[in-house]
Protein backbone atom coordinates (compact mmCIF):
# COMPACT_ATOMS: atom_id res chain seq x y z
CA UNK A 1 0.00 0.00 0.00
CA UNK A 2 1.91 3.05 -1.19
CA UNK A 3 -0.81 5.66 -0.92
CA UNK A 4 -3.61 6.22 1.51
CA UNK A 5 -6.02 9.09 0.83
CA UNK A 6 -3.51 10.79 -1.39
CA UNK A 7 -0.76 10.70 1.28
CA UNK A 8 2.49 8.75 0.87
CA UNK A 9 3.21 6.35 3.73
CA UNK A 10 6.53 6.36 5.41
CA UNK A 11 8.69 3.31 5.96
CA UNK A 12 7.78 3.27 9.59
CA UNK A 13 4.05 3.28 8.81
CA UNK A 14 4.52 0.39 6.44
CA UNK A 15 6.21 -1.62 9.09
CA UNK A 16 3.36 -0.98 11.53
CA UNK A 17 0.77 -2.11 9.01
CA UNK A 18 2.73 -5.28 8.27
CA UNK A 19 3.08 -5.95 11.96
CA UNK A 20 -0.67 -5.50 12.55
CA UNK A 21 -1.45 -7.86 9.70
CA UNK A 22 0.95 -10.46 11.06
CA UNK A 23 -0.58 -10.11 14.50
CA UNK A 24 -4.06 -10.77 13.12
CA UNK A 25 -2.84 -13.86 11.30
CA UNK A 26 -1.19 -15.11 14.46
CA UNK A 27 -4.34 -14.53 16.45
CA UNK A 28 -6.34 -16.47 13.82
CA UNK A 29 -3.87 -19.35 13.97
CA UNK A 30 -4.11 -19.36 17.73
CA UNK A 31 -7.91 -19.30 17.57
CA UNK A 32 -7.98 -22.11 15.00
CA UNK A 33 -5.52 -24.00 17.09
CA UNK A 34 -7.66 -23.42 20.19
CA UNK A 35 -10.77 -24.66 18.36
CA UNK A 36 -8.93 -27.74 17.19
CA UNK A 37 -7.64 -28.39 20.68
CA UNK A 38 -11.10 -27.84 22.13
CA UNK A 39 -12.58 -30.31 19.65
CA UNK A 40 -9.90 -32.83 20.48
CA UNK A 41 -10.49 -32.30 24.19
CA UNK A 42 -14.19 -32.87 23.75
CA UNK A 43 -13.56 -36.02 21.78
CA UNK A 44 -11.29 -37.27 24.56
CA UNK A 45 -13.73 -36.40 27.37
CA UNK A 46 -16.98 -37.39 25.73
CA UNK A 47 -15.62 -39.82 23.17
CA UNK A 48 -18.11 -42.52 22.18
CA UNK A 49 -20.95 -40.91 24.18
CA UNK A 50 -20.84 -37.93 21.86
CA UNK A 51 -20.88 -40.16 18.81
CA UNK A 52 -23.79 -42.18 20.16
CA UNK A 53 -25.64 -39.00 21.09
CA UNK A 54 -25.05 -37.58 17.62
CA UNK A 55 -26.25 -40.86 16.08
CA UNK A 56 -29.39 -40.81 18.24
CA UNK A 57 -30.02 -37.16 17.34
CA UNK A 58 -29.63 -37.99 13.66
CA UNK A 59 -31.98 -40.99 13.98
CA UNK A 60 -34.50 -38.88 15.90
CA UNK A 61 -34.26 -36.20 13.24
CA UNK A 62 -34.86 -38.80 10.50
CA UNK A 63 -37.80 -40.31 12.40
CA UNK A 64 -39.31 -36.88 13.00
CA UNK A 65 -38.85 -36.01 9.34
CA UNK A 66 -40.43 -39.32 8.32
CA UNK A 67 -43.35 -38.81 10.74
CA UNK A 68 -43.75 -35.25 9.51
CA UNK A 69 -43.80 -36.41 5.89
CA UNK A 70 -46.36 -39.13 6.72
CA UNK A 71 -48.53 -36.66 8.65
CA UNK A 72 -48.32 -34.17 5.80
CA UNK A 73 -49.33 -36.85 3.27
CA UNK A 74 -52.17 -38.03 5.50
CA UNK A 75 -53.39 -34.47 6.01
CA UNK A 76 -53.15 -33.81 2.29
CA UNK A 77 -55.13 -37.00 1.56
CA UNK A 78 -57.79 -36.08 4.13
CA UNK A 79 -58.04 -32.57 2.68
CA UNK A 80 -58.34 -34.05 -0.81
CA UNK A 81 -61.05 -36.50 0.36
CA UNK A 82 -62.93 -33.72 2.12
CA UNK A 83 -62.68 -31.48 -0.94
CA UNK A 84 -63.94 -34.32 -3.17
CA UNK A 85 -66.83 -35.00 -0.78
CA UNK A 86 -67.74 -31.31 -0.70
CA UNK A 87 -67.55 -31.10 -4.50
CA UNK A 88 -69.78 -34.18 -4.79
CA UNK A 89 -72.29 -32.64 -2.37
CA UNK A 90 -72.25 -29.35 -4.30
CA UNK A 91 -72.81 -31.25 -7.57
CA UNK A 92 -75.74 -33.17 -6.06
CA UNK A 93 -77.18 -29.91 -4.73
CA UNK A 94 -76.80 -28.28 -8.15
CA UNK A 95 -78.58 -31.24 -9.76
CA UNK A 96 -81.45 -31.01 -7.27
CA UNK A 97 -81.76 -27.27 -7.81
CA UNK A 98 -81.77 -27.77 -11.59
CA UNK A 99 -84.43 -30.50 -11.24
CA UNK A 100 -86.62 -28.26 -9.07
CA UNK A 101 -86.15 -25.39 -11.54
CA UNK A 102 -87.17 -27.64 -14.44
CA UNK A 103 -90.24 -28.87 -12.56
CA UNK A 104 -91.16 -25.29 -11.68
CA UNK A 105 -90.74 -24.24 -15.32
CA UNK A 106 -92.91 -27.17 -16.45
CA UNK A 107 -95.64 -26.29 -13.96
CA UNK A 108 -95.51 -22.63 -14.96
CA UNK A 109 -95.73 -23.56 -18.65
CA UNK A 110 -98.70 -25.87 -17.95
CA UNK A 111 -100.46 -23.16 -15.94
CA UNK A 112 -99.86 -20.63 -18.71
CA UNK A 113 -101.19 -23.08 -21.32
CA UNK A 114 -104.24 -23.79 -19.16
CA UNK A 115 -104.87 -20.07 -18.65
CA UNK A 116 -104.56 -19.45 -22.40
CA UNK A 117 -106.95 -22.35 -23.11
CA UNK A 118 -109.52 -21.04 -20.63
CA UNK A 119 -109.21 -17.51 -22.03
CA UNK A 120 -109.68 -18.86 -25.57
CA UNK A 121 -112.70 -20.94 -24.53
CA UNK A 122 -114.19 -17.98 -22.66
CA UNK A 123 -113.70 -15.76 -25.69
CA UNK A 124 -115.26 -18.42 -27.93
CA UNK A 125 -118.19 -18.89 -25.53
CA UNK A 126 -118.67 -15.12 -25.37
CA UNK A 127 -118.73 -14.94 -29.17
CA UNK A 128 -121.14 -17.90 -29.41
CA UNK A 129 -123.32 -16.38 -26.69
CA UNK A 130 -123.43 -13.07 -28.53
CA UNK A 131 -124.37 -14.85 -31.76
CA UNK A 132 -127.07 -16.82 -29.95
CA UNK A 133 -128.37 -13.66 -28.31
CA UNK A 134 -128.53 -11.94 -31.67
CA UNK A 135 -130.31 -14.92 -33.22
CA UNK A 136 -132.80 -15.08 -30.33
CA UNK A 137 -133.37 -11.34 -30.59
CA UNK A 138 -134.01 -11.65 -34.35
CA UNK A 139 -136.41 -14.56 -33.78
CA UNK A 140 -138.22 -12.62 -31.09
CA UNK A 141 -138.44 -9.57 -33.36
CA UNK A 142 -139.75 -11.74 -36.19
CA UNK A 143 -142.28 -13.47 -33.91
CA UNK A 144 -143.43 -10.12 -32.49
CA UNK A 145 -143.73 -8.69 -35.99
CA UNK A 146 -145.62 -11.77 -37.19
CA UNK A 147 -147.98 -11.77 -34.19
CA UNK A 148 -148.51 -8.02 -34.50
CA UNK A 149 -149.30 -8.42 -38.17
CA UNK A 150 -151.67 -11.36 -37.48
CA UNK A 151 -153.48 -9.58 -34.65
CA UNK A 152 -153.71 -6.39 -36.68
CA UNK A 153 -155.17 -8.35 -39.58
CA UNK A 154 -157.66 -10.16 -37.30
CA UNK A 155 -158.53 -6.87 -35.61
CA UNK A 156 -159.16 -5.25 -38.99
CA UNK A 157 -161.22 -8.26 -40.11
CA UNK A 158 -163.23 -8.14 -36.90
CA UNK A 159 -163.83 -4.40 -37.30
CA UNK A 160 -164.86 -4.94 -40.92
CA UNK A 161 -167.18 -7.76 -39.89
CA UNK A 162 -168.69 -5.68 -37.12
CA UNK A 163 -169.15 -2.79 -39.52
CA UNK A 164 -170.80 -5.15 -41.99
CA UNK A 165 -173.05 -6.51 -39.26
CA UNK A 166 -173.84 -2.98 -38.21
CA UNK A 167 -174.66 -2.04 -41.78
CA UNK A 168 -176.73 -5.17 -42.18
CA UNK A 169 -178.59 -4.37 -39.02
CA UNK A 170 -179.20 -0.86 -40.16
CA UNK A 171 -180.41 -1.89 -43.59
CA UNK A 172 -182.27 -5.02 -42.71
CA UNK A 173 -184.25 -5.71 -39.67
CA UNK A 174 -182.65 -8.94 -38.41
CA UNK A 175 -183.96 -10.50 -35.32
CA UNK A 176 -182.00 -10.84 -32.16
CA UNK A 177 -181.44 -14.55 -32.47
CA UNK A 178 -179.65 -14.15 -35.78
CA UNK A 179 -177.50 -11.36 -34.31
CA UNK A 180 -176.58 -13.54 -31.31
CA UNK A 181 -175.64 -16.42 -33.61
CA UNK A 182 -173.47 -14.08 -35.67
CA UNK A 183 -171.68 -12.68 -32.64
CA UNK A 184 -171.12 -16.23 -31.30
CA UNK A 185 -169.60 -17.25 -34.62
CA UNK A 186 -167.28 -14.21 -34.57
CA UNK A 187 -166.28 -14.97 -30.95
CA UNK A 188 -165.53 -18.60 -31.69
CA UNK A 189 -163.46 -17.51 -34.70
CA UNK A 190 -161.44 -15.18 -32.44
CA UNK A 191 -160.88 -17.98 -29.93
CA UNK A 192 -159.58 -20.27 -32.68
CA UNK A 193 -157.17 -17.54 -33.87
CA UNK A 194 -155.92 -17.00 -30.29
CA UNK A 195 -155.16 -20.74 -29.94
CA UNK A 196 -153.01 -20.65 -33.05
Amino acid sequence: MSMMKGVTMSKHDKQEVIAATNQEENNQVITDSSDTELTQLRNIIFGTAKTELQTQIDQLRQEMQLNFDLSAKKLQQEMSDMQNAMQSYVNQLDQRIALVDNQQDDKTAKLNDYADKIASELEMNTSISQDQDEQIQKRLDNEIELLTSRFTKQHDQTIDLLNQVKNDLNTTKTDRKTLARLLATVASGLEVDDDC
